[in-house]
C-alpha cells in the first residue's frame, strides 16, 4: 500500500485550518501543507451566527465590498428578559459573514500560496509512526482507506474532534460547559437590518441567550443556545419554535441549522508530540459569547508560527510545540479563563436581576454605556459579584 507523506496535515477546513494553511504555506519554507475537510465544501453547512468582530476580522482580510460580507453591522442590543432593550455599542461594531463563500476565499488563498485543499476526506483514525503520525483517510465517494504519514497534525477538526483524543490530549468536555444550539435563516421585516440583538432570559433560551443577527435588509441569523442542565427536558429547536413565534410570528423560514458550543476555557493543553490542537477542538471559544470564528483564526495563525521554525529545527516535540500554548493562553486563553467565571457567577441570578440591571444601564447615557459602567451597576444591585469582578476588572 502507498502511503502519502507530508509535512504538515491539517484536519478540518473551518477558519482555524484554512488560516494555519495560508499561514503555513505562505512562509516560503517549501513545507508540504495537506488540509482534509469531511464535508463537500469548506463553509457548509453553516454552524454558527456568523457573526465577526470588525478589528478583529481585519487581522487576516479586507472586508471592504468583500462578497463574503452578508452585512456591516452599525448597534448592538442587549435584550432583558421582560423585553427592556440596552444599547451597548454604535460605530463600527462588527459584520455578518456569509461563511457559504467567506470559507472558500480563505481556502482560495490557502492553494494559491500552495496547500493542497482536499474535500469530502475524513479522518477516521491516528496513530504514532517513528517521528510522525500516520493518519487514515477515508474519502465519501469510496470506503477504501488511504494512509498519510505527517510530521504535524494540526488538529481543527471543530466540537466533535477526534484528533486531540486520538494523540492523548483530554478534550472532554462537562455537560455544564455545553450548550446546545439551533438557528433558522429567516426572511421578515420587523427587525433592526444594522443591529445584532443578544436576548437573554430563562423563559427565553436558559443557561444562553438568544440572537438575532442581520443578513440584510429582510433577512436574518435567528436563533439561541440552551445549556441542557437548564433546559427543562427541551430541545434548542424547540425553544427556538417558542421564540420565534412569539417574537417573529410572520416570519418565513428558509434552512435550519443546529449544533453543540463548548463554553468552557480552552483545553489544559493544546499540544503533544508533533501535534496542535486550533479553534473549537481546543475549546478557544469566548465563554461569554460562545463566539469563536476571529479566536479559531488567531490560533490558526500562532499554530503557524510555531510550527515553521519547529520544522525548521528538526524537532516536532511537544517542547518545541510548547510556545504555542504559552503565547495563546496570553493572547486570549487567560481572559477565556476570567469570562468564565464571571459567567458562572452572573448564572446564579435570576430575570429580576437583569430586568433591574437593564432598567439601571438604560440611565448611564449611551456613550458613556461602557463595560466598566455596566459591571459597576451590577455590583451595586448585587454586591454578592464583588469578588469575582474585584478579581479580573478592578
Amino acid at each position: 500500500m502507498t502511503i502519502e507523506d507530508c509535512d504538515v496535515l491539517i484536519v478540518g477546513g473551518g477558519p482555524a485550518g484554512l488560516i494555519a494553511a495560508r499561514e503555513l504555506s505562505a512562509a516560503r519554507t517549501s513545507r508540504s501543507v495537506v488540509l482534509v475537510e469531511r464535508d463537500a465544501a469548506v463553509g457548509t453547512p453553516v454552524r454558527c451566527g456568523e457573526g465577526v468582530g470588525s478589528a478583529g476580522l481585519s487581522e487576516f482580510l479586507d472586508p471592504t465590498d468583500a462578497p463574503w460580507i452578508s452585512r456591516r453591522i452599525t448597534r448592538v442590543v442587549f435584550r432583558a428578559p421582560n423585553g427592556t432593550e440596552v444599547r451597548v455599542a454604535e460605530g463600527d461594531v462588527g459584520y455578518i459573514l456569509d461563511r457559504t463563500c467567506f470559507e472558500p476565499a480563505l481556502a482560495a488563498q490557502a492553494s494559491a500560496a500552495g496547500a493542497a485543499i482536499r474535500t469530502s476526506v475524513e479522518a477516521v483514525s491516528m496513530q504514532r509512526d517513528g517521528d510522525r503520525w500516520r493518519v487514515s483517510l477515508r474519502t465519501a465517494r469510496d470506503a477504501n482507506v488511504a494512509n498519510i504519514r505527517a510530521r504535524i497534525v494540526v488538529g481543527a477538526d471543530g466540537v466533535e474532534g477526534a484528533v486531540g483524543r486520538w494523540a492523548g490530549i483530554d478534550t472532554r468536555v462537562r455537560a455544564r460547559d455545553m450548550e446546545s444550539c439551533a438557528q433558522y435563516v429567516v426572511e421578515d421585516d420587523t427587525f433592526d437590518a444594522d443591529a445584532i440583538v443578544l436576548h437573554f432570559g430563562a423563559r427565553v433560551a436558559p443557561g444562553g441567550y438568544a440572537w438575532v443577527f442581520p443578513k440584510g435588509e429582510r433577512a436574518a441569523n435567528i436563533g439561541l443556545g440552551v445549556l441542557g442542565l437548564r433546559a427543562g427536558g427541551r430541545s434548542a429547536i424547540q425553544w427556538l419554535d417558542t421564540y420565534i413565534d412569539s417574537h417573529f410570528p410572520r416570519a418565513r423560514l428558509t434552512s435550519r441549522t443546529v449544533g453543540g458550543v463548548i463554553v468552557g476555557p480552552t483545553v489544559r493543553t493544546t499540544v503533544t508530540d508533533g501535534v496542535i490542537l486550533c479553534g473549537d477542538a481546543a475549546h478557544m471559544i469566548n465563554p461569554l459569547s460562545g463566539g469563536g470564528i476571529v479566536n479559531a483564526m488567531k490560533a490558526g495563525r500562532l499554530a503557524a508560527e510555531t510550527i515553521v521554525p519547529a520544522l525548521d529545527g528538526g524537532d516536532t516535540s511537544a517542547a518545541a510545540l510548547a510556545p504555542y500554548h504559552a503565547r495563546w493562553m496570553r493572547l486570549l486563553g487567560e481572559d477565556h479563563v476570567r469570562f468564565y467565571e464571571v459567567k458562572e457567577a452572573l448564572a446564579r441570578f435570576d430575570d429580576a436581576f437583569f430586568d433591574g440591571l437593564a432598567r439601571t444601564v438604560n440611565r448611564i447615557p449611551e456613550r458613556r454605556r461602557t463595560l466598566g459602567r455596566i459591571f459597576a451597576s451590577a455590583l451595586v444591585r448585587h454586591p454578592g459579584l464583588v469578588p469575582v469582578i474585584a478579581k479580573y476588572f478592578v
